[in-house]
């Protein structure tokens, strides 16, 4: 039966070395910009407002029209660029279908680019560098990290090669010398996924869709990480079948409380990063 690596209990650790770490610095601002009236994102709007009070951030939220098109949205963000008092920029997803992301995350400073985004600090991370790397990663990162396995020439698979998370992500695990396999739909669709997963020491599946990884697959004591989130039924669920997987894995994150417990805390260590340059 697998170790449970509960979210709240690395959380609270990292929440009082960011308390330290605030003591460091002038109060930061933080611009948090959001299109349009999505509901969900909301949500995590006011989670991060929470925790932006709790660790004395000057968050500011910036609320931009649809209407104004992308070209609206870079015009915001170059203004920000040029605010020395804004410390670091997010942009929250999803953005309408007709923006491109890349060129919108592309107009951030990368100097103030907290989520890592842009083209420079995903380029430096490809050359082994760590200036910003995307919140969500570091969480992920995080919990590898905490149950104490030695990654050098670990065989570990990636579900989902998105560029915000599954392809940072291998980076950082070759910088550390694993052996990385990213999978994805071409993967899963030529019935080729049970075969990485089975023989994966490390398993990390980023997709948002409900029991995709099953538990039978699971190797016998492997570390799996769940940062995959949807809805079903309607409850919160992750990637991984976790009745089943908890059986063979020797770690596993929980959906909910796990990855997503310590993304918000990353971004404003991000932030604090960001102030002492």
């Amino acid at each position: 039966m697998a170790q449970i690596l509960e979210g709240k209990v690395i959380a609270k650790e990292l929440k009082s070395k960011l308390k330290e770490e605030r003591k460091e610095v002038k109060t930061p601002s933080l611009a948090s910009l959001k299109v349009g009236n999505n509901k969900e994102i909301d949500v995590y709007i006011n989670s991060q407002k929470r925790l932006a009070k709790e660790l004395n951030v000057d968050y500011q939220l910036c609320e931009v029209s649809e209407k104004e098109g992308a070209e609206g949205l870079i015009s915001t963000i170059e203004r920000l660029n040029k605010d020395e008092r804004i410390k670091g920029i997010i942009v929250h997803r999803p953005l309408p279908s007709s923006y491109d992301e890349q060129k919108v995350f592309s107009s951030i400073e990368p100097k103030k680019d907290i989520e890592g985004m842009h083209p420079y600090n995903l380029g430096r991370l490809m050359l082994g560098g760590d200036e910003f790397i995307s919140p969500t990663v570091l969480s992920i990162f995080e919990f590898i990290q905490y149950t104490g396995i030695e990654l050098y020439g670990k065989n570990v698979v990636i579900v989902g090669a998105s560029f915000l998370v599954g392809k940072p992500l291998s980076l950082l695990l070759v910088n550390h010398f694993s052996t990385v396999t990213i999978t994805h739909i071409g993967t899963y669709q030529k019935g080729h996924l049970p075969f990485y997963v089975s023989n994966a020491d490390v398993v990390i599946s980023c997709v948002g869709k409900p029991g995709l990884i099953k538990g039978e697959w699971i190797k016998q004591g492997a570390v799996v990480i769940d940062g995959g989130i949807s809805k079903a039924e309607g409850k919160i669920k992750g990637d991984v079948e976790f009745a089943s997987a908890e059986k063979k894995a020797g770690f596993i994150t929980p959906v909910p409380g796990g990855v997503g417990m310590l993304t918000a805390l990353f971004l404003f260590k991000n932030l604090l990063k960001a102030a002492r340059q």
